[in-house]
């Protein structure tokens, strides 16, 4: 392979000065808080290095949806090594530094991948900064699993091809451990994306190259290994997916969420096209973060120059550089994941969900743009070696620096001749502006080429290339900036509060969403600005999951999975407001919360345990969720599900069975009790597998209680319920880590160089 022999690495510089530029506020100590990061990434990570430091594995989370898996969570990544640093460093600032670290790292990859296909250094340079500062990382960025998942893209490319060609064994080991890496990172619908184009290239570089057979079946286990070694985090999750609402994948509705819209194309061009939420100039519908593509200007036209050149170029096949070859292979993929990416703008995704598996697995079909933004950056490095300084080529240039000077100034005194209602509206300002920084852009690219050195030996050239890393970065920032709004540190401290009220929360879903994402939200996707206005605000309101870090318990839950109980019971109590304040105190609510956020408390005093002394049995569970909707009172029957009938009276004429205290360690429940007679306990907590119980030390049956609870039988006497969380395949998935782990270590350390094949 044809390798560059340039070890010039300033590109990188480049890159660790735009973003320490870029997100220099968090060096003053702020953090990242709008969206994600503080509804949900924060408040998990939270408790459960809190848990930790306490001694205990943070398997259960019990202050969401009356208690849900924590570790399982997968987007909780409680694995993932880099996640680590929230343990000796303050939290919420090592997250945010972190995140902007996998920028870093993503460029950096796209350098090495890059290399290794033959790309020379200013390719390589244009690459890693159009993938590291593309607005599809910088925009989403507070998404923090799909930005580190992503970072680690690029390495798992430079891996497979370095499997691929060359015979050490430790490149299988890296092979594994980028694989590894981003399956614990948190993130599964990039992962599948990630692996799926990896596949794809290994596929065609075997084919292409005439790599023997046994070479992918190296990738494919080292893939595997890979897999292995995350298994302490993918058993759990695998157990709450087959439990959850997407056990058998995401409805059609759900899935074409976020489809990319044909017009917003445009922003391959500017970024700011339709304006940016970082002013409050954005102006249509839709998330800003979700449909941003742009990985700069100088970028996008050397990716064209590379298609051009591969398609109708005049050099001679033999002339082009090797690495040239794959330019068809990034076409394709371009094309591909551009169409994809219309979700139901277009027939192609309606007709793939309905007919070929893996396409209901997922939301947010505009995410299949990781490919395009991918295969674009490079493209990008590859045909920007086609920049040279012809004779047509400078008289070119001479003509369109002139014509973007004059566009720029043109859509400046524009406004001035424009009807006023068409010049004031909020969609011609960002359009305008748009005009303006591409022909600025286009200015400075001309610029370039006419000081191009005639001779890449010439002692200017490396200083010219530095240039336009420079010009690239500086566009990239430029469309970046304020996309990721930050606040003090403090804004996380715990609150307590002044009247912590009885029992659980619960918010309206209705009312929810409007308070975080519709106009005048907390969060408003058209305007990041209303949140900093509102941070005090904001962080009182206990919306999910900000409850967390105060240690208020709600029924809600604001997660990807949740448990299907859980979900169908949110549902009944959502599809039908005449039951609702029965399924509420069922489920231990004490207070509701109106459309203000302000609360409103129930006319019951609620209780989390209780005892029953008459059950009805039902063989499936839409006879039992029909029959909570009949005239049911949860203090007096519960209803399970199960082999029986209706069976049981309510003892009046005795002392009621009654609970003493309960005390709640996260993944231990221990209920004291006063029991006179035979009766019911039912715990208003979700019944999930790996729960058990004993009563007075011996073992007893959890039965699914009230469509999503616990219950157990207990006999006249008892005096202790204990209720214990382990998760069930917790020593096979702790042997399957270490085990391929070990492996991986072996082949680090084999001084054998040569595989077998």
């Amino acid at each position: 392979m044809n390798r560059p022999s340039s070890r010039n690495a300033f590109p990188l510089l480049v890159l660790f000065i735009t973003l320490m530029v870029i997100f220099h506020r968090l060096l003053l100590g702020e953090v990242f808080v709008w969206g994600l990061p503080s509804l949900q990434f924060y408040p998990w990570r939270e408790y459960a290095f809190d848990a930790l430091r306490s001694g205990s594995l943070p398997y259960w989370n019990p202050y969401s949806g009356a208690g849900a898996p924590l570790l399982a969570n997968y987007q909780s990544a409680l694995l993932y090594p880099l996640n680590w640093f929230g343990l000796i460093l303050p939290l919420a600032w090592s997250m945010s530094v972190t995140a902007v670290l996998h920028l870093f790292i993503a460029g950096w990859g796209m350098w090495a991948f890059t290399g290794e296909l033959g790309v020379p250094a200013l390719g390589r340079g244009i690459s890693a900064l159009a993938f590291a500062l593309t607005g599809y990382l910088v925009a989403r960025l507070g998404t923090y699993p799909t930005v580190f998942t992503a970072a680690w893209m690029p390495w798992l490319m430079w891996a497979a091809l370095k499997v691929m060609s060359d015979k050490h064994r430790r490149f299988i080991g890296w092979l594994a451990v980028f694989t590894a890496l981003q399956l614990l990172a948190g993130h599964a619908q990039t992962t599948w994306y990630s692996l799926l184009l990896v596949g794809l290239f290994s596929a065609y570089w075997g084919v292409s190259h005439r790599v023997r057979w046994q070479r992918m079946v190296i990738l494919a286990l080292a893939v595997a290994l890979g897999a292995g070694a995350a298994s302490a985090q993918l058993l759990p999750t695998a157990e709450l997916l087959a439990q959850s609402q997407r056990s058998s994948g995401v409805d059609y509705n759900k899935t074409m969420n976020f489809s990319y819209s044909p017009e917003r194309t445009m922003n391959f061009f500017a970024a700011n096209v339709f304006g940016t939420p970082s002013d409050g100039s954005y102006s249509t519908q839709g998330a800003f973060f979700e449909d941003a593509v742009y990985f700069g200007f100088i970028p996008l036209i050397s990716a064209i120059a590379a298609i051009l050149t591969w398609a109708w170029g005049n050099l001679r096949r033999h002339e082009r550089p090797a690495y040239f070859a794959s330019v068809p292979f990034w076409l394709v993929i371009v094309v591909v994941a551009f169409v994809l990416a219309l979700g139901n703008k277009s027939p192609v995704f309606p007709f793939l969900y309905e007919h070929v598996p893996t396409f209901s697995m997922f939301q947010a079909p505009v995410r299949w743009h990781i490919w395009t933004v991918f295969g674009l950056a490079v493209l990008a490095g590859i045909g920007v070696g086609m920049w040279t300084r012809g004779h047509w080529v400078l008289f070119g240039t001479r003509l369109a620096t002139a014509a973007g000077i004059g566009a720029a100034l043109l859509a400046l005194v524009a406004p001035r001749f424009l009807p006023p209602e068409l010049a004031q509206s909020k969609a011609f300002a960002p359009l305008l502006l748009a005009v303006v920084t591409v022909s600025i852009l286009g200015a400075l690219a001309g610029v370039l080429t006419l000081t191009q050195p005639e001779a890449k030996s010439s002692s200017r050239y490396p200083w010219w290339m530095l240039a336009v890393w420079i010009v690239t970065a500086a566009d990239l920032a430029y469309a970046g900036w304020g996309l990721n709004p930050t606040a003090p540190a403090s804004f996380y401290d715990p609150v307590q509060p002044t009247d912590e009220p009885a029992g659980r929360g619960y918010w309206p879903e209705q009312f929810e969403t409007d308070l975080k994402f519709e106009e005048g939200g907390f969060l408003e996707f058209a305007d990041y600005r209303i949140l900093l206005d509102r941070l005090a605000e904001y962080r009182a309101s206990e919306l999910p999951n900000l409850n967390i870090i105060d240690r208020m318990p709600l029924l809600n839950n604001f997660e990807p999975l949740l448990v299907g109980s859980f979900m169908r019971y949110i549902t009944l109590v959502e599809r039908y407001p005449a039951q609702r304040d029965t399924l509420l105190s069922a489920a231990g609510v004490g207070y509701v919360y109106d459309e203000q956020g302000q609360r409103v408390m129930m006319n019951e005093t609620p209780q989390r345990a209780w005892f029953v002394d008459a059950a009805c049995w039902h063989t499936d569970t839409q006879s039992l969720e029909q029959a909570l909707m009949d005239n049911w009172d949860a203090a007096q029957l519960v209803h399970l599900l199960g082999e029986g009938d209706c069976a049981g009276e309510i003892l009046s004429e005795q002392t009621p069975n009654r609970v003493d205290s309960l005390i709640d360690n996260g993944d231990s429940v221990v209920i004291s009790t006063s029991v006179n007679h035979d009766g019911w306990l039912v715990l208003a907590d979700t019944d999930y597998p790996g729960w058990s119980a004993r009563v007075d030390g011996q073992p007893a049956d959890i039965q699914h209680a009230n469509g999503m609870f616990r219950a157990v039988r207990v006999t006249a006497g008892a005096t202790e319920v204990r209720f214990d969380y382990q998760f069930r395949w917790f020593w096979p998935s702790i042997l399957a880590s270490v085990v391929s782990i070990f492996i991986v270590v072996v082949l680090f350390r084999s001084r054998e160089p040569q595989v077998t094949e």
